[in-house]
């Protein structure tokens, strides 16, 4: 009985495992029409889709999903944030300034600390995330 494949993909969470192999197979029927007269067009819905997994978007969606604890933070604020199951940067820019003051045992301080990591790595609070489909794992 041959008529199964089963591929295990493994991804660094920057992109569904489903959407690395359609873009694989995209890239394969590119590589394959090199070689063949017929010309092979994509639905437009498949090129919309793909178009929204821009190099861009893939960068913003990978520095969203990294874990705080991977950051130079200092222990209270790191423990502020974990506290309020804030974990990864994703969490924390979907917050703004004034939800973090909420959090119990946070200060200005800290506040000051995490305003300095969020401008380095170029991003805002109180982003809209919707449109980097992170999912929660």
């Amino acid at each position: 009985d041959y008529e199964k494949l089963i591929f295990e993909i493994v991804t660094d969470g920057s992109i569904h495992p489903k959407d690395a192999l359609t873009e694989a197979a995209k890239v394969l029927i590119h590589h394959f029409m090199l070689f063949s007269d017929e010309r092979i067009t994509l639905e437009a819905d498949e090129i919309a889709q793909t178009e929204t997994y821009d190099e861009e978007s893939l960068h913003m969606r990978q520095l969203l999903k990294t874990k705080l604890v991977d950051m130079d933070l200092s222990v209270r604020a790191l423990n502020c944030l974990k506290a309020a199951e804030v974990d990864t940067l994703g969490d924390l820019v979907s917050f703004n300034k004034n939800d973090l003051m909420k959090f119990r045992n946070f200060g200005k301080k800290s506040l000051t600390e995490l305003e300095e990591l969020v401008i380095n790595k170029g991003l805002n609070f109180g982003m809209d995330l919707s449109k980097y489909k992170l999912d929660k794992d």
